[in-house]
């Protein structure tokens, strides 16, 4: 038994060291990769510590050791405020998700999308095997953007699309920030609102952290009221990534809170986000069952406060 132990605790003291480190990532982005794990490494500690099966005082305190930085990362994320709409508030739809370029079932991935009766849809990911069920969504769905070649992103609406393009653009025409694609959409009975989706490249790549600044000083440009944000964000709520674009983004609050999304056959990664503007309220958001995408769907039900 005693390499069992050994390796308990091996396996806590990796885990916890790992915790520690990725709060670093504020200061060296290498790290916050490793906060993408924030939450699996406190259960690894504990795993750690059954197998090491130590005196009671030592487990304590390798137990404080090892989960203290696992709290201060993820309690901020479970104890943030999210305005919550008034149930006599008219609600609105919205679906959020990554397709996959190499999706295993595209027909059955549509099907769900259609199942799950949003008023809006936001797709990402839709240049690969999921391309020929666009058509299948246009027959569904009344409303539809156009994307150029090489865009990989989609939004459906059952409401009318009065404006969109694949960058945004100022009063008098002139295009402007990085790319992703938006639309103006027309609710009836109300005031339109602006949808924007997005796809970012995964957080090891430098590339993410540039996309990220352009795309909150190209938000930042624009009437941000009623805007809704979502898309397939490679971020994890504990990243110090994600709480720097959570302050850029103001006064846009992020709706999702600790939805794991990713990977499909175990989710335990809440990469998959979307905010929206102060004019809306939250009056759900919850994941749906696994499609033929490694990602799962998000559908997040919002009502003007």
């Amino acid at each position: 038994m005693k390499p069992v132990r050994a390796f308990g605790a091996l396996l806590a003291g990796g885990a916890g060291l790992a915790a520690w480190l990725s709060l670093a990532g504020g200061l060296v982005p290498m790290f916050d990769a490793l906060a993408s794990f924030l939450p699996l490494f406190g259960a690894v500690v504990l795993l750690g510590l059954l197998l090491a099966r130590r005196s009671l005082r030592w487990t304590v305190v390798a137990a404080l050791l090892g989960l203290t930085p696992v709290t201060i990362g993820v309690m901020p994320e479970l104890m943030r405020e999210i305005p919550a709409a008034q149930q006599s508030a008219n609600p609105i739809r919205l679906l959020t998700h990554n397709v996959w370029q190499s999706n295993r079932d595209p027909a059955d991935t549509a099907q769900a999308i259609i199942d799950a009766k949003p008023d809006v849809v936001m797709l990402q990911e839709v240049d690969g095997n999921f391309r020929p069920m666009l058509a299948a969504l246009d027959q569904h769905f009344a409303f539809a953007t156009k994307c150029p070649p090489g865009c990989d992103l989609a939004i459906f609406s059952r409401w009318p699309i009065v404006d969109s393009d694949y960058f945004l653009k100022e009063p008098g025409g002139r295009k402007f920030g990085p790319a992703m694609l938006w639309a103006r959409v027309a609710e009836p009975g109300g005031a339109p609102f602006t949808v924007v989706t997005l796809h970012y490249p995964r957080p090891t790549s430098r590339d993410q952290a540039v996309r990220r600044r352009d795309v909150a000083r190209a938000l930042a440009r624009i009437e941000r009221g009623s805007l809704i944000v979502g898309g397939d964000m490679n971020l994890t709520p504990w990243a110090a990534a994600m709480c720097e674009q959570d302050r850029a983004f103001v006064p846009l609050t992020r709706m999702t809170r600790a939805l794991p999304s990713w990977p499909r056959a175990f989710p335990v990664l809440p990469i998959d986000q979307l905010y929206a503007g102060p004019d809306w309220a939250r009056v759900s958001a919850r994941r749906l069952p696994a499609t033929g995408s490694d990602h799962v769907p998000l559908l997040v039900t919002l009502a003007r406060r």
